[in-house]
């Protein structure tokens, strides 16, 4: 009798991983070939602008940061680490937008001495502060980062035109002297 595998994407048995799925599908995201271009899309969905800053960071620190004011929301990540890793911090923060994960005011003096490094951190920690999250938020921001960068993955450029692949053969096809 032959079993049939399970496949590694199967969810049905991770209610996270399915809300996170469902989620994601249900944003009706468009068309985009990375993460950072569903910012416009992000900002809309939250009402704000969003304003990406790279920020050096210690080891004790998290790589990633989500800061929201009243009129901005700051996404503080890590210029140290790989453009990809760059990336899954990117699409980890705009999960936790897109969900609407509110947090607490528990930001700590290294994080915030790292990341905003020209504030007071009594004052970025009293008046802006919002990165402890419950584990079920972290679960879910790093489900839905997941789910924001395969939908990038999925992403194929449109089709070319009739008249640009026209010229495209017409280059490839080399100067006179070398055509057979």
């Amino acid at each position: 009798m032959l079993r049939r595998r399970r496949r590694h994407n199967d969810d049905t048995s991770d209610p996270v991983r399915r809300d996170c799925r469902d989620f994601v599908r249900g944003l009706q995201l468009p068309a985009a070939a990375s993460v950072r271009e569903l910012q416009p899309f992000v900002e809309n969905h939250i009402g704000q602008p969003i304003r990406l800053q790279p920020a050096e960071v210690g080891e004790s620190v998290p790589c990633g940061m989500w800061i929201a004011t009243s009129t901005v929301s700051y996404l503080f990540f890590d210029p140290e680490t790989s453009p990809a890793h760059q990336d899954h911090i990117i699409g980890h923060e705009f999960a936790h937008m897109l969900k609407g994960h509110r947090g607490s005011t528990t930001l700590t003096r290294p994080a915030a001495g790292g990341l905003l490094g020209l504030l007071d951190p009594a004052l970025v920690k009293s008046v802006l502060g919002r990165t402890d999250y419950t584990e079920r938020d972290e679960q879910e921001a790093e489900m839905v980062g997941s789910f924001l960068k395969a939908h990038t993955n999925s992403y194929r450029p449109p089709a070319r035109s009739e008249q640009a692949d026209r010229i495209t053969r017409t280059l490839l096809r080399g100067t006179p002297q070398e055509r057979p």
